[in-house]
């Protein structure tokens, strides 16, 4: 578990692989990230607790406890705390690819 001390509260990290990293973020009242995208991230944040705004290029959306808000790659994105504290899960993941294979030939029977 990592812990690490941003502008906007903590996060701790839960986990991270090459496909994804689940986090909780403590989210201090009055705040907001950056305004930023991700190349090719999705990012879904799941409210535990409170509520947060998610302003996006297309407008902006109330998210309460028990829902979810997920941006897609190259959207631009901010979260904010307007109304208190709040407790969020973040899944930052990318998408996978069933085709992402490339094949040099065909298997099968080992005598054959």
């Amino acid at each position: 578990m990592i812990r690490s001390c941003k502008s906007w509260g903590e996060k701790v990290e839960l986990f991270r692989n090459d496909l994804c990293e689940v986090s909780v973020l403590y989210l201090q009242p009055g705040q907001r990230c950056s305004w930023h995208s991700h190349k090719a991230k999705w990012n879904q944040f799941f409210v535990i607790d409170g509520q947060i705004e998610i302003r996006t290029e297309e407008g902006s959306a109330l998210v309460t406890k028990h829902q979810s808000f997920t941006t897609n790659p190259g959207q631009w994105h901010e979260f904010r705390t307007p109304n208190g504290p709040a407790v969020v899960q973040e899944i930052m993941y990318v998408k996978y690819d069933p085709e992402d294979i490339d094949r040099a030939n065909v298997g099968g029977p080992i005598n054959g």
